[in-house]
């Protein structure tokens, strides 16, 4: 795989569970200057569960909520849980850090945004038969029998909605990546126009992206003592 095609696939991994509650601001938020600041310490209150309606990001007009949030923090935790077996062979278990399933869950969040607000931008769609499709074909493959698929849903904390969103993401990107490479031959012509595009891609999505310094990444060109 090019270099350029696996870093562009690294931002799509995650993506937004439907239903979640309207924040309590708006985005962007109006008092958003051009400018970042230093991320602050975390607040005293858990930062892993956030009032849900708060808003903890946004990508341009689109809310991370903290509902949204604290859906994705727990899967992100769970990813990390040993087996059993592992946890009576194993000495020692390290947990995840608040901080550590902060990065892991805002990463999820603000990357699946940006394709998808790339993707309106340039007017590809993916229909709800392909997603369905794709789904159907990939669930059968890895879970030939109904009780190992409800045993992963189980154990990592997903739902059949945060897989339709995966789906949808996974197949946006390619989308994007093949408009990107459209009209470009040769490997080094196509890994140059890619890598020419992430790049682009980072510095646009980056300077929509706005978070409470309580949850701020590196992805956030934005951040502030409150959203």
């Amino acid at each position: 795989m090019p270099a350029g095609v696996a870093v562009f696939c690294s931002l799509v991994m995650f993506a937004v569970p439907a239903g979640a509650q309207a924040p309590a601001g708006v985005c962007p938020p109006p008092a958003a200057t051009s400018e970042s600041t230093p991320p602050t310490t975390l607040p005293l209150t858990n930062p892993l569960s956030p009032a849900p309606e708060q808003l903890v990001a946004c990508v341009g007009s689109q809310p991370i909520t903290g509902a949204t949030f604290s859906h994705w923090a727990a899967i992100a935790r769970r990813s990390e849980e040993p087996s059993p077996k592992a946890v009576r062979t194993a000495s020692k278990h390290h947990a995840p850090s608040a901080g550590e399933a902060i990065n892991e869950a805002m990463g999820f969040l603000i990357s699946s945004d940006w394709v998808l607000g790339e993707a309106t931008d340039l007017n590809i769609h993916v229909t709800e038969g392909e997603v369905l499709h794709t789904f159907n074909r990939t669930r059968t493959q890895q879970f030939p029998k109904r009780k190992e698929f409800k045993a992963f849903l189980r154990q990592s904390g997903e739902t059949v909605t945060d897989l339709l969103f995966r789906v949808r993401l996974n197949l946006t990107s390619t989308r994007i990546q093949k408009h990107v490479l459209a009209g470009h031959r040769g490997a080094h012509r196509r890994q140059r126009a890619l890598k020419r595009f992430v790049h682009d891609f980072k510095l646009k999505w980056e300077a929509q992206t706005y978070c409470d310094a309580g949850y701020a990444t590196s992805d956030c060109g934005h951040v502030q003592a409150s959203l």
